[in-house]
């Protein structure tokens, strides 16, 4: 799948179905949208998204953390078959004239049908919008496809509501709403190694720039090397090894004996269920025994649900 940063790299030659959005998350509402961008199996199918959340441009101090990150979303497109993204920088875009700015879409693109999901608002002062797009598209001669809310056990799926289970810790209601479960990752760091003296040898990764479960132990499913791994992954400071610390880790224990040498290696860590908050233990003897309750747990879970493989982000 390539990306494109700008409207004039795209190829003039193929008919494009074209989905608009952000698509943070990649919810089963943003999947239906694909869905219907590939509707037609002859047009080449494309994406348009930004550089920036349009809040995080125009609202910086009220603008809620991503779900994903932009390899991730992107990562995620490809799996659903779309040919390449669009990625515009929003500061030349956002003060443009709504009907300005499907103008100059048709003008560079070879444009058949553009799909939008509800709630989609565009152009200047965000006055764009389904509507307007529609009647556009009339004179235009460019389909438009809006696409109404996904409702699931009768919500609607949101990324604010996703956001909201995953900050109270529900990963396994917040995977029933998006495509693939929320994820973590990165490059493994090198951490302190305290986790190999207690049978419990970790992957480490850094916090990234975008939103975060509470503190505490989940399962996990971690994908590296197009290979699919069980594992555990704590969040938190660490307490019982370092009191003091204010720093977030991210340390994720891999179900296997044979995964060699990791450092700088990149992963994909996959949340799927919080089993317990992190603890502060009055030893390293009892930490070791509730990590080795914990890996029953784990695995337990694994043995009775049936999870899917899930995309490697990095397999590129």
């Amino acid at each position: 799948m390539k990306i494109f940063r700008s409207l004039e790299e795209v190829p003039k030659s193929d008919n494009i179905s074209l989905a608009i959005g952000n698509f943070d998350g990649v919810h089963l509402g943003h999947a239906e949208i694909i869905s219907q961008c590939r509707s037609e199996s002859s047009w080449k199918s494309a994406i348009l998204t930004f550089d920036i959340h349009p809040r995080k441009f125009l609202y910086p101090d009220f603008a809620p953390l991503s779900l994903t990150l932009p390899s991730e979303k992107y990562a995620f497109f490809e799996t659903l078959g779309i040919d390449f993204v669009i990625e515009l920088p929003f500061a030349e875009y956002y003060s443009m004239d709504p009907i300005k700015f499907l103008d100059k879409l048709k003008q560079e693109l070879k444009l058949k049908q553009i799909t939008i999901g509800f709630n989609f608002f565009f152009g200047k002062n965000q006055k764009g919008n389904s509507e307007i797009a529609f009647w556009w598209g009339r004179s235009a001669g460019v389909k438009i496809n809006v696409v109404q809310p996904f409702l699931k056990n009768g919500t609607r799926v949101s990324s604010t509501a996703i956001r909201e289970l995953i900050l109270s810790g529900q990963m396994k209601n917040a995977a029933s709403l998006l495509l693939y479960p929320f994820l973590i990752s990165g490059s493994v760091k090198r951490g302190k190694q305290i986790g190999r003296t207690l049978n419990f040898p970790t992957l480490n990764l850094e916090a990234p720039d975008k939103i975060m479960p509470p503190d505490g132990v989940y399962i996990t499913q971690t994908v590296f090397d197009g290979r699919q791994f069980t594992s555990l992954t704590n969040i938190g400071t660490n307490p019982t090894i370092d009191a003091e610390s204010k720093q977030k880790i991210i340390e994720t224990w891999v179900d296997s004996d044979n995964i060699g040498e990791l450092y700088d290696k990149k992963i994909s860590v996959y949340f799927l269920k919080k089993i317990r908050d992190e603890i502060r233990f009055s030893s390293k003897e009892k930490l070791a025994e509730t990590i080795s309750h914990d890996k029953e747990v784990c695995r337990k879970f694994m043995e009775s649900n049936k999870i899917k493989d899930l995309p490697d982000i990095f397999k590129n």
